[in-house]
């Protein structure tokens, strides 16, 4: 018991260093690496990252039916596997999983209150902090995400006006019949 309270603390303590100083707002990724950033970019600081067992273009794909780059890499230590999402050419959600037998929820989500202050949104699946720029949530079992609120906002909005734009042409359709 006693171990796995050292192992867990000391993973906090690792995760802490590893997270750059913040300033204002909430941090916008993890290690060197920032929401914002292009794939080139994105691929050279995981090369050096020792954090990361990135093995180049191999670790790179598209999603399904978007055809939105991500790099998908096994992590070392704490972080079992990383993904990185790109949107117009810029990197727009850092998924980490961390490794359940290092960490735990409740030493992450106490090093994250420590560092951010209450979550905006905390429910069984989820705690979200989120300062209009960045939005860091903590899902079950036990991922962080990055997310850059300005592209979210931005496919969400997109994806409003193509329902309307959709739901107009129905209409449109349907007067002519």
């Amino acid at each position: 018991m006693n171990r796995r309270f050292l192992l867990a603390t000391v993973g906090v303590v690792l995760i802490a260093i590893a997270l750059p100083a913040q300033t204002d707002g909430l941090q916008r990724g993890f290690s060197s690496l920032e929401l914002g950033m292009d794939i080139d970019t994105v691929k050279e600081l995981l090369r050096n990252d020792a954090q990361f067992a990135y093995r180049g273009d191999a670790d790179v794909s598209f999603l399904p039916s978007t055809r939105l780059p991500i790099i998908e890499t096994a992590g070392v230590a704490f972080v079992e596997r990383a993904i990185f999402q790109f949107r117009d050419e810029r990197l727009f959600v850092i998924s980490l999983l961390l490794n359940r037998r290092r960490l735990d929820h409740y030493s992450v989500f106490t090093a994250l209150v420590a560092r951010y202050g209450e979550p905006v949104d905390l429910d069984p699946s989820a705690a979200v902090w989120d300062d209009g720029t960045t939005r860091i949530s903590l899902e079950r079992p036990l991922t962080v995400k990055y997310i850059d609120r300005v592209a979210l906002d931005a496919m969400i909005e997109g994806g409003r006006a193509a329902e309307a734009l959709d739901a107009m042409t129905r209409e449109l359709f349907l007067d002519g019949l």
